[in-house]
């Protein structure tokens, strides 16, 4: 099993300057609330916390702690009112995605409230500073609020959290292309480039003498053990022989060690274009299943964009499995779902290693991956 991203979290609690001489209880007497909304952030990330901060130097410190870290994103917590120039340059001055959390310890204000209630509930208007000069500066934010329990406000936070941390890793991340996209499937067209500068991710083309070096690269021992560890988790259908499933397997050992050099996190390949090179004797099929087990986000045809989208949604979920629309079932209210023979292995109640005939070209029958899933609800996502 693939897990989802675990995102790391700054969080930035800050007060007025002014409010140390003034009330020196009040960064100590605040350290519980503090302390429980970062465990709140600590259930589904990892959370980098820093000091009280209540002026530009202490700020600009504490970001720069952040970015050190790595972090996803900086929750911004008033434990106290503060001025907006306190904190608004070292703001503006990185990249890490803002979100203001407008919070406080105690949920109610009515009948019976002190004058140390109000001492230590008042940052409402500091993040009413706060987002006024941010937006004014058009530098963008997300801004949630409730109390600190309070279920719905926890949960866009945390969807922000994970939101954050998949956009910094397909920063980091890398599609393959094999072979090039199928010629008049436009809907997938896309400008690399484009791709890269608004969801992140850099395409790199897989040469095609490579992919074949690679698969010829492969030893017979290796093709044996994976062939026996085949037997130890598949069903193998009788029509499968040793020659076909050997030859599927030597095409996923060498495909695997082009995703290792290349340090791919996703791929795409379109099956007449794999095969333009005769050293390549059959369909990786049995390749992406693999691959898709271990983690590799894919789409099939040269589809960029369905890479990507499952690339996100292998952050955000864990794992994924690539498919497309085939048959509409009208009476069922249901979609007829399938592709030419990749699947994962992972959603498995049952796999069979089958024999898949080629009819599109010259090329050895590949072994595919007929994966009995389990029943459930399943999220479909398709990135246009």
């Amino acid at each position: 099993m693939n897990e989802p991203l675990r995102p790391r979290i700054g969080l930035l609690p800050l007060m007025l300057e002014l409010y140390r001489e003034s009330y020196p209880a009040l960064e100590e007497k605040q350290h519980p609330f503090v302390q429980q909304v970062s465990d709140v952030i600590g259930s589904y990330s990892d959370v980098i916390t820093t000091p009280v901060c209540a002026n530009s130097h202490e700020v600009r410190s504490a970001v720069k702690k952040f970015e050190a870290g790595d972090t996803d994103g900086i929750v911004i917590l008033f434990i106290a009112y503060a001025t907006s120039i306190s904190a608004l340059n070292p703001l503006l001055e990185t990249n890490l995605p803002l979100l203001l959390f407008s919070t406080a310890p105690k949920s109610s204000m009515g009948k019976g409230m002190s004058s140390k209630d109000i001492n230590y509930n008042h940052g409402v208007h500091g993040y009413m500073d706060l987002a006024n000069v941010l937006k004014r500066n058009r530098r963008h934010y997300r801004f949630v609020s409730g109390t600190k329990d309070d279920t719905r406000a926890l949960r866009d936070i945390e969807l922000w959290a994970r939101i954050a941390a998949v956009k910094k890793r397909l920063k980091r991340s890398v599609i393959g292309l094999a072979g090039y996209t199928f010629d008049g499937m436009g809907d997938f067209a896309v400008d690399t480039t484009l791709l890269n500068s608004t969801l992140g991710p850099e395409v790199r083309h897989i040469p095609l003498n490579k992919l074949a070096e690679a698969i010829e690269s492969v030893g017979e021992k290796e093709v044996e053990e994976e062939a026996h560890s085949d037997s130890q988790r598949f069903c193998i259908d009788n029509a499968v022989d040793s020659g076909i499933l050997n030859e599927s397997n030597r095409v996923y050992l060498g495909l695997s060690r082009i995703f290792d050099s290349m340090s791919l996190n996703a791929l795409t390949m379109h099956f007449l274009g794999i095969l333009e090179n005769p050293l390549i004797k059959t369909l990786p099929f049995l390749a992406i299943s693999k691959l898709q087990e271990q983690g590799l986000a894919y789409a099939g045809e040269g589809d960029l964009l369905g890479a990507a989208g499952n690339l996100m949604v292998r952050y955000l979920c864990g794992d994924t499995v690539f498919t497309e629309t085939f048959c509409p079932d009208y009476e069922g209210g249901r979609i007829v779902m399938g592709h030419m023979g990749e699947s994962n292995p992972v959603f498995g109640v049952k796999t069979t290693l089958k024999r898949k005939t080629f009819r599109f070209g010259k090329a050895v029958d590949p072994v595919i991956a007929d994966v009995h899933m389990k029943d459930g609800k399943a999220t479909v996502v398709n990135l246009g």
